[in-house]
């Protein structure tokens, strides 16, 4: 019984820090693929405007 009231504060902050660390995941993953969309994109009237 002891052992699981060592737990709990280790628990709630994970319960804190798990969110906080999948929202800077995803905004990391979404400006890497913003990023390469981005680059694709520059590439893609770069050829158009050599055409013209």
């Amino acid at each position: 019984m002891e052992s699981m009231t060592v737990l709990l504060p280790g628990l709630g902050f994970l319960f804190y820090m798990l969110p906080i660390i999948f929202v800077i995941w995803f905004m990391i993953t979404l400006v890497k693929q913003l990023k390469i969309q981005t680059k694709l994109l520059e590439q893609i009237n770069e050829k158009l405007s050599r055409t013209e």
